[in-house]
């Protein structure tokens, strides 16, 4: 037996249960013997350390494995090192976003040192909103790093990497061929689809919805094979998406059901009716069938078969007290004419306001801020993406400093704070500050203004080693 076998005998019976082995007479077991410590467990861990380290120093290194290509040339200018700085400061806020923006609009990428930071922050789940915003930024380098780091390898899927890819590398991959390609997207999801898992399936259908046109009728046929799906979400999005093409068969099918309704004829179960996600069963609750079909018939369709006006439509809901849904449906579809219509009725709309006419969404605002309102423009203000127009910006920071909480009166200091970290990101980073709040503002007021200026001044320095002007 010998040296290192023997010790590791002598260590598996316990070193009382038996001497130390003498070590043979090879350099090595002699440079062994030399090892002692004050006891014989410690002297046995010694000498086999010795013998570990010399069999690794020892060892034949493996043969190397396959080298990847090198990454490619960049064709894109490096960011300047003025707005490049302020990636460490915003990586991991709200502000990551609009550095993001900002680089793509001036056509720069991430300097290579920012990368592997830039890289680890955006692969984690929650933070896969910033994929999308990565793709124009991080140069040929950046895609050729996430490729090779399975923790990156969803921030830059390869069109080729279908199979070993992830969900969320998956529906990146095809956003990404959406954008470049519509119709290869399309053709993807005809050839891959049925075939995905359920989760895979969601995450694909969901990509389809925030990028469905009018152009994506040729895959009606295979929405319609996913209305009768095993997954629930499936047929659900299924239906949405069928709902948002105006020229559908399910669309005809709800307009021809509404049209029969309203012409006084009594609804009958029909072949389609399951897999078009009416009530079960429709000839039984008229109003919950009524509500169906004005929410889900895409508004064109509903035009056109009723020979209707969005005027007279709204008409037709209200006296039928149908109006919510039919603004669900002008929401849901983005029906600008409809929305402007049910505006009429519903004037306070939060989402009709934000689809209907711009000018009647900036009224809203201004009444809002007149009757100091901070409920309700939180609500319109929340779906509205900055930066915010440079009136809108200076007009919100004045209605905070009057509604300003006081130790006299602090109703709705929640809603203060929330408007104010709201402005913080999204308004204008030029409007200017109103001015001190008043003496006997709250102690902690000052500090919540004083975090959205400092958060319009970085913001304005952003912009300005950006390049981008005050607009």
């Amino acid at each position: 037996m010998n040296h290192p076998d023997a010790l590791l005998a002598l260590a598996l019976i316990g070193t009382a249960r038996g001497p130390l082995p003498t070590p043979g007479p090879d350099a090595l077991a002699g440079a062994a013997a030399q090892v002692t410590r004050p006891d014989p467990e410690g002297t046995l861990l010694a000498r086999a350390a010795l013998h570990a380290l010399a069999h690794a120093a020892g060892r034949r290194p493996d043969p190397p494995g396959d080298q990847p290509d090198p990454a490619p040339p960049e064709t894109l200018p490096e960011l300047p090192a003025r707005a490049a700085r302020h990636l460490p400061t915003v990586i991991r806020t709200p502000l990551l976003n609009e550095w993001l923006t900002l680089c793509a609009q001036g056509g720069w990428r991430v300097p290579h040192a920012l990368l592997p930071d830039l890289l680890d922050h955006a692969a984690t789940s929650y933070n896969s909103h910033l994929r999308p915003l990565l793709t124009p930024v991080l140069g040929e380098r950046g895609h050729w790093l996430a490729r090779l780091h399975p923790d990156w390898a969803s921030l830059s899927p390869h069109p080729d990497s279908w199979e070993a890819t992830t969900p969320a590398g998956r529906e990146d991959l095809w956003r990404r061929l959406r954008e470049h390609d519509p119709q290869a997207a399309r053709e993807l999801l005809q050839r891959r689809l049925d075939s995905e898992r359920a989760d895979t399936r969601r995450r694909l259908l969901t990509a389809l919805l925030d990028t469905l046109t009018d152009d994506d009728h040729p895959l009606e046929p295979l929405l319609d094979t996913l209305t009768t799906d095993r997954s629930a979400d499936t047929r659900t999005q299924a239906c949405a998406a069928l709902h948002r093409l105006p020229r559908s068969a399910q669309n005809a099918r709800n307009a021809a059901r509404l049209a029969a309704l309203f012409g006084g004829t009594p609804p009958t179960p029909d072949d389609h009716a399951t897999r078009d996600g009416l009530p079960d069963p429709p000839g039984q609750n008229t109003p919950a069938l009524l509500a169906h079909l004005l929410a889900h018939t895409h508004p064109d369709t509903l035009l056109t078969a009723l020979n209707t006006t969005p005027a007279a439509l709204t008409a037709l809901a209200r006296q039928h007290d149908q109006l919510q849904p039919l603004a669900q449906n002008a929401v849901t579809t983005h029906h600008t004419p409809l929305a402007a219509a049910l505006l009429t009725e519903l004037p306070t709309h939060p989402q009709l306001l934000q689809v209907g006419p711009p000018e009647t969404l900036a009224a809203a605002h201004t009444q809002a801020m007149n009757d100091r309102d901070l409920e309700r423009l939180l609500t319109l203000l929340d779906p509205h993406p900055g930066p915010w127009t440079p009136d809108l910006s200076a007009a919100l920071l004045t209605t905070l400093h009057a509604t300003c909480p006081t130790r006299h009166h602090a109703a709705h200091t929640h809603r203060w704070e929330q408007l104010a970290e709201l402005a913080a990101t999204r308004a204008h980073p030029h409007t200017l500050h109103p001015g001190p709040l008043p003496d006997d503002a709250t102690e902690w007021a000052p500090q919540t203004m004083g975090k959205l200026q400092a958060t319009l001044d970085l913001r304005q320095q952003l912009w300005t080693d950006f390049g981008k002007e005050r607009g």
